[in-house]
């Protein structure tokens, strides 16, 4: 079964965001030597949630997509990957996907392998991802405040970030909701989401586009927002994937 990770990676010191922000463009050829590893992305985050204009300096992240459980475990336990930015980070958190429905593509690929047999449960795990044509970016950004201030009060919006390998131009949303009916209604019916992503499709605002769903399997670390998760995610989490845990 396709394992997916989402690692979240913060530094308080001046040097660990300085060594942070250098390791976008220097850790890729120990990313590559990773084994099991499929697919992968360095990204940085932006303030607050969802989407804005402002970047973070010192929250980071990495996905990772994984032949197997077995894989995703050795790399992010004993990889050295996962150990430089554990010497480095103030904090750090690691969870554990499988995906239950993906469509379009990311940097010209299907990244993401749905494993028929695989049930979706709640909490609904979702990941947007986006890159925006250059002559589209104001528009889509002006409508970032808005969003952003009505994903934050709703109520069945749980966890929320911003992410991108470019800032602006690309975009990427990963988002834990009580069940499809919330995430739906915010995505598609909402003042702001919705009328946005309305206008986007209609405007070809985007060059490539994917939208993602996944189970949450577990989760190693702590992260504010993700505690309710982390003891849930085992408790409901495939004999085998607990197995290999």
């Amino acid at each position: 079964m396709q394992i997916v990770t989402l690692s979240l990676f913060r530094f308080s010191s001046p040097t660990g965001r300085l060594w942070a922000f250098a390791q976008m463009g220097l850790m890729h050829p120990a990313i590559g030597r990773l084994e099991g590893l499929c697919f992968y992305k360095l990204l940085g985050t932006g303030a607050g949630a969802g989407f804005s204009l402002k970047p973070d300096f010192s929250t980071y992240a990495l996905i990772c997509v994984w032949q197997d459980m077995a894989a995703a475990r050795r790399a992010v336990g004993q990889g050295e990957v996962h150990a430089a930015y554990r010497r480095h980070a103030s904090q750090m958190a690691t969870l554990y996907l499988t995906p239950t429905r993906s469509r379009g593509q990311w940097a010209g690929q299907a990244p993401f392998t749905v494993d028929p047999e695989t049930v979706p449960r709640r909490p609904i795990v979702a990941l947007t991802r986006a890159t925006l044509r250059l002559k589209k970016l104001v528009p889509f950004w002006s409508q970032a405040p808005g969003i952003s201030d009505e994903i934050e009060t709703d109520p069945h919006q749980r966890f929320m970030m911003g992410l991108g390998e470019v800032p602006y131009k690309h975009m990427m949303t990963f988002s834990i909701w009580d069940d499809e009916a919330a995430m739906r209604a915010f995505s598609l019916d909402s003042a702001s989401h919705g009328v946005a992503v309305r206008r986007a499709w209609q405007e070809g605002w985007f060059v490539e586009y994917l939208f993602a769903r996944f189970n949450l399997i577990a989760i190693d670390g702590a992260w504010p927002g993700l505690e309710p998760f982390a003891q849930r995610a085992q408790e409901t989490a495939p004999a085998g994937a607990r197995e290999a845990a």
